[in-house]
């Protein structure tokens, strides 16, 4: 009896882990689709309202989800509470590194994301925006692309997931 929940155990197990490696795709979709939703909102507010920058942040982190909401709730209060003087691409890095573990962002995402605060602040406003339109381009081919390859890694993971276990029970029973 001990043996059969023992298997049970470890196929559920690993399908678990089959089914968590197949999400992964779908949780960096929507960091990203947030991202792009806050670069938007932070073009209306350069555009339209010329905002500061700390308020516009602010902004940002109150119509965004978790855990972007927090980044840019995050840079909004290092810009207001700033007693080093740092730049806005210091407190931009700081905050990135602070919620770095909690998005489901690859490396090459979270260099874009720091690249594109190298122009908070210091770019005139058409600047500004034509540095969040290429980022958003890269996050657009960024989406298209998790897009294709979705459906292929989820049904692998999940298979792999199951084989794996049954894989397992052989080896070990």
């Amino acid at each position: 009896m001990l043996n059969i929940l023992g298997m049970i155990l470890t196929l559920a197990a690993s399908s678990a882990l089959g089914l968590y490696m197949s999400s992964l795709g779908t949780f960096r979709k929507q960091n990203l689709l947030e991202i792009k939703k806050a670069l938007l909102i932070l073009k209306s507010e350069i555009e339209y309202t010329a905002a500061p920058l700390p308020e516009a942040m602010s902004n940002i982190a109150s119509r965004t989800a978790k855990p972007i909401s927090r980044l840019f709730y995050d840079f909004s209060q290092n810009l207001k509470d700033n007693p080093k003087g740092e730049t806005a691409y210091q407190l931009w890095l700081s905050s990135i590194d602070d919620n770095k573990k909690s998005a489901f962002l690859k490396e090459e995402d979270w260099e874009v994301v720091s690249a594109f605060g190298k122009t908070l602040g210091y770019l005139d406003k058409q600047m500004q925006v034509d540095s969040i339109q290429f980022t958003m381009e890269y996050l657009d081919a960024q989406i298209s692309q998790l897009q294709e390859n979705n459906n292929k890694t989820q049904k692998m993971y999940r298979s792999l997931g199951v084989i794996g276990g049954v894989l397992l029970l052989v080896v070990f029973w």
